[in-house]
């Protein structure tokens, strides 16, 4: 990585502060991170591209009379007629909702750094790639295989009128791979990958290929899909997604704006009693993890909706001001790190308790409906269909609908085991409208 920061660079951000606030600025806050990443990728089972990147930028944020200026920049030479042109955008500017950034705040220690993820070399890095592809193309030469591999190193700094000065520093990987199989008329795109920030034991090209080795083999067989309400199975890769709508739903500014369906429920039950969602930022080297937000407010654990009862919203510093409430640590009044305590059965037991219903990898258009409110209509992009607790065959032309509010609100079950990262188990959602073109 370019040259570390140091006690000058935090000498120049609080400056650029100082003179912010001395040009009439009643907030400031400057964040600045670098970083460094490298990459590898096979296409068509080649070593396609190798790259090496660095990347510096800052942004100044200044609230002038109530109004809001921003400005990018990434010569840290250039930066005190950023703080200029931010003031003076300021009387152009947004609407801010607070004065001026908080104090110093105690936070939890969080690790997102480690040294071993440094490690992954290039040689490592290709030979990943090329164990994947090697076990794919195994199973099938004739599809088209793509592998890759990155890593990453990062530094940031932030700085405000409050007088926070927090620096931190973090590092990443991500391993995957996918392929696209053509029989004919018949196309199946399939793929799987992981990713965190030590390089430990997660780091498995064998699990990766293996992953996208199982939806092959499952799709070896063609079968007609169930009709009417079925049950569906999702794997717990895709969980999160089904929790979607409820993380939209939670965002403050929805709320404050009234566009949320959960702006008039906090205490009500809008979810399934066994269902609770948290947001946990202080998970070690989880991807999301983070001890502050951008405007320096200390990041919490939260519990969303807990056995199905909604017990808050989220809010960063401007959405709080605007909503009359306080920040709950939360960046862009988002999660961190969603998370859903798992359920009491076994996957596998899961399964087999269905007697027929779907297994479902990935959808498409899933989120091209009326999704904050729950609504969804779309294609199967690639799912099994299940016939006493087994999987027989790929389901093609099929689409499901239906209100995943109403959805998680009846009949769920989720599984005790988690996926890697221990963010989410798998789970059973029962009722979901299935159609199909197909002939059974």
């Amino acid at each position: 990585m370019r040259q570390p920061l140091n006690d000058t660079t935090r000498d120049v951000l609080q400056q650029a502060v100082e003179q912010a606030r001395k040009l009439g600025a009643s907030a400031a806050k400057i964040g600045l991170s670098q970083g460094e990443a490298t990459s590898c990728g096979f296409e068509a089972g080649r070593l396609k591209q190798a790259d090496r990147s660095e990347s510096l930028e800052y942004v100044v944020k200044v609230i002038v009379n109530g109004l809001c200026g921003e400005t990018r920049g990434n010569r840290l030479e250039d930066i005190s007629s950023m703080v200029e042109a931010a003031v003076w955008l300021a009387k152009v500017g947004s609407v801010a909702h607070f004065d001026h950034f908080p104090e110093p705040q105690d936070y939890a220690q969080v690790k997102t750094y480690s040294e071993r993820t440094l490690t992954l070399s290039w040689d490592k890095m290709i030979e990943a790639c090329g164990q994947i592809v090697d076990c794919l193309k195994a199973y099938d030469p004739n599809m088209w295989i793509e592998s890759s591999v990155s890593c990453h190193e990062s530094e940031s700094l932030l700085v405000t009128s409050g007088g926070v000065c927090h620096h931190s520093t973090s590092t990443g990987w991500g391993l995957g791979a996918s392929v696209q199989r053509i029989q004919g008329t018949d196309m199946l795109l399939t793929g799987y990958g992981r990713g965190w920030c030590d390089l430990n034991e997660f780091f498995d090209p064998d699990v990766v290929s293996q992953k996208v080795l199982e939806n092959l083999r499952w799709a070896e067989k063609t079968c007609a899909p169930p009709r009417g309400r079925v049950p569906v199975f999702v794997p717990s890769e895709r969980m999160g997604m089904w929790l979607w709508p409820v993380l939209m739903g939670v965002n403050g500014r929805s709320v404050a704006k009234g566009e949320s369906p959960l702006a008039s429920r906090l205490g009500q039950q809008i979810l399934a009693c066994n269902l609770t969602l948290r947001d946990d930022p202080h998970r070690d080297y989880a991807h999301g993890a983070c001890e502050i937000d951008p405007d320096g407010i200390p990041t919490r654990k939260h519990t969303i909706v807990e056995k199905g009862v909604l017990k808050m919203f989220l809010y960063d510093l401007d959405t709080a001001g605007l909503a009359g409430t306080s920040p709950t640590g939360s960046p862009g009044c988002g999660t961190c790190r969603p998370c859903l305590d798992p359920g009491k059965d076994s996957q596998i037991k899961l399964l087999s308790q269905v007697e027929d219903g779907l297994y479902v990898c990935d959808l498409i258009g899933f989120g091209q409906s009326n999704i904050i409110n729950g609504d969804f209509s779309c294609n199967v992009g690639l799912g099994y269909r299940i016939k006493n607790g087994e999987i027989v065959g790929r389901v093609k032309n099929t689409m499901l609908a239906g209100n995943i509010y109403d959805l998680l609100s009846g009949g769920v079950r989720l599984s005790r085991e988690t996926d890697y990262t221990g963010a989410w188990p798998c789970g059973v959602i029962e009722g979901m409208a299935c159609s199909s073109s197909e002939t059974n």
